[in-house]
């Protein structure tokens, strides 16, 4: 997993936070108890029926977490036309040709042909296919769930033959959506090493600066051309060094042969005042030697 550390910036906020929540509990129910009815026939469906109570019970489980979710999806189209009316995330999750280049050079990115990752907006191309998948996957089964729980009255209005057609396509857009779920968003939001073993942002409502601009670079632009995130200052590598100097060599001293030794002379004090100078001998010339007395004095 990747380190990210450092400041944070707002993603989600606590409403969607909580409907993501929501959408968690009331898919997993509604897969726990459908799937048990379409194969009703197998040992295993007839285990977990029995284990809630019997078919009675496993359907009102089922209608009460259905109309959970279709209560959910009319919240999130009132929350979505509220957003675009106040000018809040106006298209953030429209899909445009920069989605299929965006796809095309990620691929390349991923097959080392590029070396820069494309640079997402707010969402990138994997989370709006997702999104527009959860959109059309919703509406499928709250459609065709409501026929089957009220054929008759469909049956006054449209062709009866509209009720078959709607239990092949119940059953098959659940299994389609739970296959979705474990190979796609378990791996986006799970599985995948930047994140793994689960990405934070959905529960904390945050998302590290750092990963903002390793994921969604043009989102991250963004934010700083509005003031809301700060730039980041790269740090200047520091100039080299210069070598040391070399330090001085301390002083030679070699010894004076005894033959070049010169001794100073050694003068002699000075006479003071009224005293005769003493004359020395200079140590060059050497004193004369006294004369001797005569024998015959």
């Amino acid at each position: 997993m990747r380190q990210f550390a450092g400041p944070t910036v707002q993603r989600f906020t606590v409403a969607q936070r909580i409907e993501h929540f929501l959408l968690i509990i009331s898919f997993n129910v509604l897969a726990f108890t459908g799937l048990p009815q379409k194969y009703f026939f197998t040992p295993w469906a007839e285990r977990i029926i029995q284990l809630m109570g019997g078919i009675e019970r496993t359907r009102l489980i089922h209608r009460t977490f259905a109309v959970l979710l279709i209560l959910q999806g009319l919240y999130h189209i009132g929350a979505v036309l509220a957003a675009r009316r106040a000018g809040r995330e106006r298209g953030a999750m429209g899909i445009s040709f920069d989605d299929v280049r965006g796809l095309v050079g990620d691929l390349l990115y991923l097959a080392g042909v590029r070396r820069e990752r494309p640079a997402f907006g707010r969402f990138d191309y994997r989370q709006k296919f997702e999104y527009w998948a959860v959109v059309w996957g919703t509406a499928i089964m709250a459609a065709t769930g409501l026929i089957m729980w009220f054929p008759e009255l469909l049956a006054r209005v449209f062709p009866g033959v509209l009720v078959p057609a709607a239990r092949v396509a119940h059953g098959g857009e659940a299994l389609l959506a739970i296959l979705a779920v474990i190979l796609w968003h378990f791996y986006n939001a799970h599985f995948r090493p930047d994140i793994f073993p689960m990405d934070p942002a959905m529960w904390t409502g945050r998302i590290n600066v750092d990963r903002l601009r390793h994921e969604h670079a043009a989102e991250y632009a963004r934010l700083v051309d509005a003031g809301e995130v700060l730039p980041e200052v790269r740090e200047l590598p520091a100039p080299p060094l210069p070598p040391p100097l070399p330090e001085p060599a301390p002083p030679t001293t070699e010894p004076v042969p005894p033959a070049q030794q010169r001794t100073p002379p050694s003068r002699a004090p000075a006479a003071g005042p009224g005293e005769p100078a003493s004359a020395e001998p200079s140590p060059r010339e050497a004193p004369e030697p006294p004369e001797r007395p005569s024998q015959g004095s």
